[in-house]
């Protein structure tokens, strides 16, 4: 038994170390792409180990709260939802002229298939706080399970392979990055501002959570139809990009079943008979 205690010790310390180099990356000026990489490369277990953590948590934490009244949270929950709106926005406008600018001077397809200065400066910045970001919104869910709102199978899915796939794709850094993270840093700016509207007891109309859930499939029809033209790119037409298979693989997987997922939810919450009624509650974190 000592073996996985030292193991657990050395890894707590390193974790320690690895914050502090967290902290000068964030708090440095200029951004340092290639220490950024690094540290993310670095941290690729402890985003496993995060996942892990993250369902015991979870279903845990569901689990104890079966027979127990719901928490209200409404002050930690304001505060939750307002700093991840105002940081989806603010990442929104930080990279919308690297991303218009790619598009209308290089082309929509270069846009995808070449990564360029995506990374670099002051939007590498921000593409890196995107990143990162992906660990501490797990929490989201540890909000809805004490406050024992409907858990869904896309909620926690989405979180734990958005993770998986921002930590083993940031290091290589593919052209199409470039368009899933600035689709979902803009949808994140309208989804976390109305949920801060929500959780401030705000009466929103209903046609909102429509036109949120509707700008999410679109968000994935658009990156799907990007990975399919790429893949024609690459397999068929032999065209150099910046590409990895194993990440274009995963992007594919990740994207095809976020939009299935996503239209389902769409369909039971909005179309199909008694849907609504019993999905309603769903949107309302």
């Amino acid at each position: 038994m000592d073996l996985p205690v030292e193991q657990l010790k050395q890894q707590l310390t390193e974790f320690h170390l690895d914050t502090a180099g967290l902290v000068r990356l964030v708090t440095s000026s200029p951004f340092d792409e290639n220490a950024a990489k690094s540290w993310i490369t670095n941290h690729q277990v402890l985003a496993i180990q995060a996942c892990i953590l993250y369902v015991i948590v979870v279903f845990g934490t569901k689990f104890f709260m079966r027979n127990r009244q719901p928490f209200d949270l409404f002050v930690p929950l304001n505060c939750w939802n307002c700093f991840l709106a105002v940081f989806s926005i603010v990442g929104t406008i930080k990279l919308t002229p690297e991303f218009v600018s790619t598009v209308m001077n290089k082309g929509i397809q270069t846009s995808y298939c070449k990564i360029d200065g995506f990374l670099e400066g002051n939007n590498g910045y921000w593409v890196y706080l995107f990143i990162a970001s992906k660990l501490i919104e797990l929490v989201d869910t540890v909000f809805l399970v004490l406050r024992k709102r409907p858990l869904m199978f896309l909620h926690w899915y989405h979180h734990i392979l958005t993770l998986i796939y921002a930590f083993f794709s940031y290091p290589i850094s593919p052209g199409f990055n470039r368009w899933g993270i600035y689709l979902n840093f803009f949808v994140h700016a309208f989804m976390y501002s109305y949920y801060f509207l929500r959780s401030m007891k705000i009466r929103v109309p209903g046609v909102v959570a429509r036109f949120i859930t509707s700008i999410q499939i679109l968000q994935f029809i658009i990156s799907c139809a990007v990975l399919a033209h790429l893949g024609v790119l690459i397999y068929i037409q032999g065209v150099a990009c910046d590409f990895d298979n194993r990440v274009f693989i995963l992007a594919t997987f990740m994207d095809t079943t976020y939009l299935a997922l996503f239209i389902n939810f769409f369909l039971k919450s909005y179309v199909l008979g008694g849907g609504k009624q019993k999905y309603k509650k769903q949107k309302s974190q």
